[in-house]
């Protein structure tokens, strides 16, 4: 799996707060606890987080801007 991968519920509750819906709405429409849509929102940060800082390392060699050692 790749670090942007996410799953199902993962996707479908990053989806649903950018869409503006509340923590409480999802826990509610999905039967879990809020502390449980919390959960899954944090996995999904630090996926999309550990994919945006290897895109700007590969970005930085790309360009020059760093060397060998700087990538993972």
């Amino acid at each position: 799996m790749s670090t942007a991968e996410m799953s199902p519920i993962e996707e479908r509750i990053v989806l649903l707060v950018a869409q503006g819906e509340s923590i409480e709405a999802i826990a509610a429409e999905f039967g879990v606890t809020v502390r449980t849509v919390e959960w899954h929102l944090a996995r999904a940060r630090r996926k999309l987080e550990r994919t945006a800082t290897l895109h700007d390392r590969v970005q930085a060699v790309t360009r020059g801007e760093a060397t060998h050692r700087d990538t993972p």
